[in-house]
């Protein structure tokens, strides 16, 4: 696993900051920025989700945790049954998730799902 700390320097390095302009620009103390960077101190959990935001990454991808990927096999119940689906603040149904599977598995096949039209 690739140190959380050469991380956050790697982001800040491609960003062409330095530690002093990266600290002001989320609000920590220089010295903050240079102790987290070389491992002397642990993050805490709201200055790495602040370094999150700041670096338009996530949480996860900070910690080189893997992306979990839900397989929608809608032949399973169990899997889809574990999560709950929101769409404008209201549950999907599994009848509703089917339809929406299939509508995308259809614009693949025809090759336009993601094509942007002009």
């Amino acid at each position: 696993m690739k140190d959380l700390g050469k991380k956050i320097k790697d982001l800040r390095e491609e960003r062409s900051l330095s530690p002093e302009q990266l600290a002001e620009e989320v609000g920590f103390a220089k010295s903050t920025v240079w102790a987290y960077e070389s491992g002397k101190k642990q993050i805490s959990v709201s200055h790495l989700s602040m370094l999150a935001d700041f670096f338009d990454v996530s949480v996860d991808r900070l910690l080189d945790r893997t992306e979990k990927v839900i397989d929608l096999d809608l032949q399973d119940d169990s899997t889809i049954s574990d999560y709950n689906l929101v769409l404008d603040n209201k549950p999907l149904n599994k009848n509703e998730i089917a339809e929406a599977a299939s509508y995308i598995q259809v614009k693949r096949r025809m090759g336009s799902y993601g094509a942007v039209n002009s």
